[in-house]
Formats: C-alpha cells, structure tokens, sequence
C-alpha cells in the first residue's frame, strides 16, 4: 500500500493541522479520529473510503468546499482518482 504524504503545520491545545497529498491509489491507512474534524478540499478528489467494518463507499470532495467529520469516525480513505488528490485537516481539539 502507498501511503498518502501528511504535513503537519500546527499542533497546539486547540487544534492541529494537516495537509494530505494522495497520490493516485494512496490511502491515510486505517485509523480512529481522535477530534472532531474539518476537511477542506484543496484540489477535488475521488475516494474509496473504507470503515472498520470493511464496508466501502465512495466519496467525491469538490476544491473549496469544506465539510465536517466526527470524533470516534475510523475508516482509511483511498484516493481512486488518476490524479493527485489534497486536502486540509483541521482538528479540533476543544469546542469553540
């Protein structure tokens, strides 16, 4: 499995953020979101997202629209575009 490229740019008591560059077929490999989370879209992508289940569904992000994602969320996230895919993670580790 190709790994997807994670930059983290900030971390402190409040949140942490990361930029993610999925090649194509790269994956976050699977894993449990500690905070809740804000995903906004650099470039669009498609993904395969896969949960601890097993169960797969797919998942289109559009460049600039953000959306949201909840602690305790466990799945791996494959870019299945033929493109290279980016996205911004914001984490937050406190309620504002």
């Amino acid at each position: 499995m190709t790994f997807a490229q994670a930059t983290q740019h900030a971390n402190d008591s409040r949140c942490r953020t990361t930029t993610w560059v999925f090649a194509e077929g790269a994956a976050t490999g699977q894993h449990i979101h500690e905070f809740d989370y804000i995903v906004i879209p650099v470039t669009g992508g498609s993904f395969h997202v896969v949960d601890a289940t097993g169960e797969t569904h797919d998942m289109h992000q559009e460049a600039g629209v953000p959306y949201v994602g909840t602690k305790g969320t466990a799945h791996n996230v494959i870019n299945q575009g033929s493109t290279t895919a980016i996205f911004v993670e914001v984490e937050l580790k406190e309620s504002l």
